[in-house]
Protein backbone atom coordinates (compact mmCIF):
# COMPACT_ATOMS: atom_id res chain seq x y z
CA UNK A 1 0.00 0.00 0.00
CA UNK A 2 1.44 3.81 -0.93
CA UNK A 3 1.60 6.18 1.83
CA UNK A 4 -0.50 9.22 0.78
CA UNK A 5 1.82 12.28 0.93
CA UNK A 6 -0.05 16.04 2.29
CA UNK A 7 0.46 18.77 -0.72
CA UNK A 8 3.17 21.44 1.15
CA UNK A 9 0.83 24.01 2.90
CA UNK A 10 1.58 27.88 1.44
CA UNK A 11 1.76 30.34 5.09
CA UNK A 12 2.00 33.98 4.45
CA UNK A 13 3.91 35.53 7.78
CA UNK A 14 4.08 39.58 8.12
CA UNK A 15 6.96 41.19 8.69
CA UNK A 16 6.75 44.47 10.95
CA UNK A 17 9.56 46.68 9.14
CA UNK A 18 7.24 49.80 10.54
CA UNK A 19 7.92 48.91 14.10
CA UNK A 20 11.43 47.19 14.03
CA UNK A 21 13.24 48.86 10.89
CA UNK A 22 15.65 46.30 9.63
CA UNK A 23 13.61 43.18 10.30
CA UNK A 24 13.66 42.44 6.82
CA UNK A 25 16.84 42.60 6.47
CA UNK A 26 17.28 40.40 9.33
CA UNK A 27 14.80 37.57 8.21
CA UNK A 28 16.75 37.78 4.60
CA UNK A 29 20.39 37.30 5.94
CA UNK A 30 19.41 34.87 8.62
CA UNK A 31 16.72 32.78 6.52
CA UNK A 32 13.99 33.07 9.18
CA UNK A 33 10.60 34.30 9.51
CA UNK A 34 10.15 34.94 13.13
CA UNK A 35 6.76 36.01 15.19
CA UNK A 36 6.45 37.36 18.79
CA UNK A 37 4.48 36.80 21.70
CA UNK A 38 6.92 35.85 24.55
CA UNK A 39 6.65 32.88 26.69
CA UNK A 40 7.82 35.08 29.41
CA UNK A 41 5.06 37.08 28.93
CA UNK A 42 2.41 34.36 29.41
CA UNK A 43 2.15 33.04 26.13
CA UNK A 44 2.51 29.29 26.10
CA UNK A 45 1.66 27.23 23.24
CA UNK A 46 0.12 24.95 25.86
CA UNK A 47 -3.23 25.46 28.04
CA UNK A 48 -5.40 28.01 27.37
CA UNK A 49 -4.94 31.31 26.04
CA UNK A 50 -7.97 34.51 26.22
CA UNK A 51 -5.72 36.21 24.00
CA UNK A 52 -7.23 35.82 20.17
CA UNK A 53 -4.45 36.81 18.21
CA UNK A 54 -2.44 34.78 20.00
CA UNK A 55 -4.56 31.80 19.68
CA UNK A 56 -4.31 32.17 15.60
CA UNK A 57 -0.80 32.52 15.82
CA UNK A 58 -0.16 29.28 17.85
CA UNK A 59 -2.61 27.04 16.00
CA UNK A 60 -0.90 28.29 12.94
CA UNK A 61 2.52 27.08 14.39
CA UNK A 62 1.04 23.93 14.89
CA UNK A 63 -0.16 23.12 11.66
CA UNK A 64 3.28 24.31 10.16
CA UNK A 65 5.65 21.79 8.37
CA UNK A 66 8.97 21.36 7.17
CA UNK A 67 8.72 21.26 3.59
CA UNK A 68 5.50 23.86 3.57
CA UNK A 69 5.78 27.24 1.89
CA UNK A 70 6.25 30.81 3.04
CA UNK A 71 6.56 33.97 2.22
CA UNK A 72 7.47 37.34 4.19
CA UNK A 73 4.81 40.23 3.94
CA UNK A 74 4.56 43.54 4.47
CA UNK A 75 2.06 46.26 4.52
CA UNK A 76 1.02 48.20 1.37
CA UNK A 77 0.56 45.00 -0.42
CA UNK A 78 4.43 44.02 -0.78
CA UNK A 79 6.48 40.83 -0.08
CA UNK A 80 9.52 40.22 0.50
CA UNK A 81 10.97 36.47 -0.93
CA UNK A 82 9.20 33.01 -1.02
CA UNK A 83 10.93 30.23 0.90
CA UNK A 84 10.31 26.69 2.59
CA UNK A 85 10.23 25.63 5.93
CA UNK A 86 13.28 23.22 7.00
CA UNK A 87 13.11 23.66 10.91
CA UNK A 88 10.62 25.32 13.40
CA UNK A 89 12.13 26.72 16.89
CA UNK A 90 8.88 28.01 18.19
CA UNK A 91 8.85 26.24 21.54
CA UNK A 92 8.32 28.21 24.50
CA UNK A 93 12.08 26.61 25.89
CA UNK A 94 14.01 28.04 22.60
CA UNK A 95 12.79 31.56 22.74
CA UNK A 96 15.35 33.76 20.58
CA UNK A 97 14.55 37.44 20.10
CA UNK A 98 15.85 39.12 17.29
CA UNK A 99 15.06 42.41 19.09
CA UNK A 100 16.79 42.62 22.28
CA UNK A 101 14.97 43.25 25.46
CA UNK A 102 14.92 46.45 26.20
CA UNK A 103 12.64 48.85 29.29
CA UNK A 104 9.59 48.23 26.78
CA UNK A 105 10.45 44.79 25.71
CA UNK A 106 11.55 43.12 28.85
CA UNK A 107 11.58 39.87 26.93
CA UNK A 108 13.12 41.02 23.85
CA UNK A 109 10.36 40.44 20.37
CA UNK A 110 10.32 37.85 17.73
CA UNK A 111 11.96 34.91 19.49
CA UNK A 112 9.60 32.43 17.67
CA UNK A 113 11.85 31.57 14.75
CA UNK A 114 10.82 29.51 11.75
CA UNK A 115 13.76 28.77 9.86
CA UNK A 116 13.73 28.80 6.15
CA UNK A 117 15.49 28.51 2.84
CA UNK A 118 14.54 31.21 0.49
CA UNK A 119 14.06 30.50 -3.15
CA UNK A 120 16.86 33.13 -4.98
CA UNK A 121 15.60 32.61 -8.10
CA UNK A 122 12.52 34.71 -7.91
CA UNK A 123 12.38 37.46 -7.12
CA UNK A 124 14.80 40.90 -6.38
CA UNK A 125 18.76 39.23 -4.80
CA UNK A 126 19.07 42.52 -3.18
CA UNK A 127 17.36 43.15 0.51
CA UNK A 128 16.25 46.22 0.15
CA UNK A 129 14.05 45.42 -2.91
CA UNK A 130 11.06 44.37 -2.44
CA UNK A 131 7.97 43.12 -4.53
CA UNK A 132 4.75 45.16 -4.59
CA UNK A 133 1.83 42.98 -5.71
CA UNK A 134 -0.19 43.77 -8.48
CA UNK A 135 -4.28 43.61 -7.41
CA UNK A 136 -4.97 40.67 -9.09
CA UNK A 137 -2.66 39.10 -7.42
CA UNK A 138 -2.85 40.51 -3.52
CA UNK A 139 -3.68 38.83 -0.56
CA UNK A 140 -7.20 38.88 0.34
CA UNK A 141 -8.33 41.03 3.26
CA UNK A 142 -8.93 37.69 5.05
CA UNK A 143 -5.30 36.76 4.42
CA UNK A 144 -3.80 39.78 4.79
CA UNK A 145 -5.37 40.05 8.55
CA UNK A 146 -3.36 38.34 11.40
CA UNK A 147 0.72 37.96 11.99
CA UNK A 148 0.29 34.12 10.07
CA UNK A 149 -1.96 33.24 7.83
CA UNK A 150 -2.76 30.05 5.57
CA UNK A 151 -2.65 31.40 2.13
CA UNK A 152 -4.44 28.51 -0.96
CA UNK A 153 -1.41 26.51 -2.26
CA UNK A 154 -2.88 27.81 -6.04
CA UNK A 155 -1.80 31.28 -5.15
CA UNK A 156 1.92 29.75 -5.09
CA UNK A 157 2.19 30.36 -8.70
CA UNK A 158 0.65 33.68 -9.07
CA UNK A 159 2.83 35.31 -6.70
CA UNK A 160 5.83 33.46 -8.12
CA UNK A 161 5.07 34.86 -11.28
CA UNK A 162 4.35 38.40 -10.05
CA UNK A 163 8.03 38.47 -8.06
CA UNK A 164 9.75 37.26 -11.47
CA UNK A 165 8.13 40.90 -12.73
CA UNK A 166 11.09 43.13 -12.28
CA UNK A 167 8.40 45.98 -12.99
CA UNK A 168 6.97 45.11 -9.68
CA UNK A 169 9.92 45.34 -7.96
CA UNK A 170 10.64 48.61 -5.79
CA UNK A 171 12.62 49.80 -2.86
CA UNK A 172 11.32 48.83 0.42
CA UNK A 173 12.04 52.37 2.12
CA UNK A 174 13.42 54.11 -0.60
CA UNK A 175 11.55 57.59 -0.53
CA UNK A 176 11.78 61.08 -0.12
CA UNK A 177 9.89 61.84 2.96
CA UNK A 178 7.60 64.19 1.70
CA UNK A 179 6.42 65.48 -2.01
CA UNK A 180 7.69 68.67 -1.71
CA UNK A 181 11.28 67.54 -1.29
CA UNK A 182 10.51 64.83 -4.73
CA UNK A 183 9.75 68.31 -6.54
CA UNK A 184 12.55 69.88 -5.05
CA UNK A 185 15.41 67.72 -6.97
CA UNK A 186 13.25 68.22 -10.01
CA UNK A 187 13.64 71.66 -10.18
CA UNK A 188 17.61 71.56 -9.26
CA UNK A 189 18.33 68.71 -11.32
CA UNK A 190 15.80 68.80 -14.29
CA UNK A 191 17.99 66.75 -16.46
CA UNK A 192 17.61 63.20 -14.38
CA UNK A 193 14.00 63.38 -15.18
CA UNK A 194 14.75 63.73 -18.83
CA UNK A 195 17.63 64.83 -21.02
CA UNK A 196 17.32 68.53 -22.28
CA UNK A 197 14.99 69.68 -19.25
CA UNK A 198 15.31 73.18 -17.80
CA UNK A 199 13.28 75.39 -15.57
CA UNK A 200 10.95 77.50 -17.48
CA UNK A 201 12.77 80.20 -19.14
CA UNK A 202 9.84 82.44 -19.49
CA UNK A 203 8.11 82.20 -16.03
CA UNK A 204 10.31 82.89 -13.27
CA UNK A 205 9.14 80.29 -10.48
CA UNK A 206 9.57 76.78 -9.75
CA UNK A 207 6.23 75.96 -8.71
CA UNK A 208 3.28 77.87 -10.00
CA UNK A 209 -0.55 78.62 -8.31
CA UNK A 210 -3.08 77.51 -11.00
CA UNK A 211 -6.42 79.92 -11.25
CA UNK A 212 -7.80 77.11 -9.14
CA UNK A 213 -5.76 77.79 -6.25
CA UNK A 214 -3.80 74.23 -7.22
CA UNK A 215 -0.32 74.39 -7.52
CA UNK A 216 2.37 73.03 -10.11
CA UNK A 217 5.11 71.20 -8.70
CA UNK A 218 7.51 71.68 -11.03
CA UNK A 219 7.37 73.84 -14.32
CA UNK A 220 10.61 72.98 -16.60
CA UNK A 221 10.29 73.08 -20.54
CA UNK A 222 11.98 70.21 -23.19
CA UNK A 223 14.58 70.32 -25.71
CA UNK A 224 11.99 71.97 -28.33
CA UNK A 225 10.91 74.94 -26.26
CA UNK A 226 7.74 73.19 -24.99
CA UNK A 227 6.38 73.94 -21.04
CA UNK A 228 5.92 70.59 -18.94
CA UNK A 229 4.34 70.09 -16.32
CA UNK A 230 4.95 67.42 -13.40
CA UNK A 231 3.12 66.80 -10.64
CA UNK A 232 5.12 64.13 -8.05
CA UNK A 233 3.20 61.49 -6.55
CA UNK A 234 5.02 59.50 -3.43
CA UNK A 235 2.34 56.27 -3.92
CA UNK A 236 1.29 54.25 -7.14
CA UNK A 237 -0.19 56.91 -9.49
CA UNK A 238 -4.30 56.99 -9.82
CA UNK A 239 -6.51 58.05 -12.34
CA UNK A 240 -7.38 60.70 -9.42
CA UNK A 241 -3.67 61.75 -9.77
CA UNK A 242 -3.58 61.85 -13.78
CA UNK A 243 -7.01 64.32 -13.17
CA UNK A 244 -5.73 66.19 -11.23
CA UNK A 245 -2.55 66.86 -13.75
CA UNK A 246 -4.93 67.08 -16.36
CA UNK A 247 -6.78 70.10 -15.13
CA UNK A 248 -3.34 71.84 -14.48
CA UNK A 249 -2.58 71.31 -17.76
CA UNK A 250 -5.85 72.62 -19.37
CA UNK A 251 -5.46 75.67 -17.24
CA UNK A 252 -2.17 76.23 -18.34
CA UNK A 253 -2.79 75.82 -21.87
CA UNK A 254 -6.25 78.26 -21.40
CA UNK A 255 -4.02 80.92 -20.33
CA UNK A 256 -2.40 82.87 -23.59
CA UNK A 257 0.87 84.38 -21.53
CA UNK A 258 1.60 81.24 -19.73
CA UNK A 259 1.41 79.13 -23.22
CA UNK A 260 1.24 81.43 -26.08
CA UNK A 261 1.19 77.84 -28.55
CA UNK A 262 -0.88 76.10 -26.48
CA UNK A 263 1.32 73.03 -25.86
CA UNK A 264 2.34 71.76 -23.33
CA UNK A 265 3.96 68.40 -21.98
CA UNK A 266 2.10 66.79 -18.21
CA UNK A 267 4.58 64.46 -15.99
CA UNK A 268 3.04 62.38 -13.58
CA UNK A 269 6.16 61.40 -11.66
CA UNK A 270 4.94 58.47 -8.89
CA UNK A 271 6.67 56.18 -6.07
CA UNK A 272 5.30 52.59 -5.66
CA UNK A 273 6.60 50.36 -8.31
CA UNK A 274 6.85 50.95 -12.18
CA UNK A 275 4.67 48.84 -12.73
CA UNK A 276 1.05 50.33 -12.65
CA UNK A 277 -2.09 49.35 -12.92
CA UNK A 278 -3.54 48.72 -16.16
CA UNK A 279 -6.83 51.01 -16.10
CA UNK A 280 -4.20 54.46 -14.91
CA UNK A 281 -1.53 53.25 -17.64
CA UNK A 282 -4.64 53.14 -20.15
CA UNK A 283 -5.62 56.12 -19.07
CA UNK A 284 -2.80 58.48 -18.81
CA UNK A 285 -2.18 57.36 -22.47
CA UNK A 286 -4.94 57.73 -23.95
CA UNK A 287 -4.94 61.42 -22.18
CA UNK A 288 -1.58 61.92 -22.94
CA UNK A 289 -0.40 61.89 -19.83
CA UNK A 290 3.48 60.33 -19.29
CA UNK A 291 4.16 58.33 -16.00
CA UNK A 292 7.51 57.92 -14.83
CA UNK A 293 8.52 56.16 -11.73
CA UNK A 294 11.17 57.31 -9.54
CA UNK A 295 13.67 55.29 -7.09
CA UNK A 296 15.70 57.25 -4.21
CA UNK A 297 18.78 55.90 -4.29
CA UNK A 298 22.34 56.84 -2.08
CA UNK A 299 25.91 55.83 -2.65
CA UNK A 300 27.88 56.08 0.20
CA UNK A 301 31.86 56.71 0.07
CA UNK A 302 34.50 56.42 2.86
CA UNK A 303 36.03 59.97 3.55
CA UNK A 304 39.19 61.23 4.43
CA UNK A 305 41.75 64.50 5.20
Amino acid sequence: MTDVVDAPGFWRVHCHIGHHPGQWQFWYREQICAVGYPPGAGYTLQGSSKDQSWSGVRNALARMREGDWIVASMPEHRVGRLGRIFRLAVDDAVWDPIVPPRKDLPHGENGRRILVRWDLGVGPIDPSVVVTLPKAVRFSPGEVRATIRAIPIGKLEHIRAAMRDERNWAPIIGAFAMETALSDYIALHPDQLEPGLISHTGLNVRELVMPDRGRIDALLQDRAGTPVIVECKQHAPSTVDVDQLLRYRNLFAANTDWCPEGRVRSILVHGGASRVAPTVAEYARRNGVELVFHQLRVNFISSGA
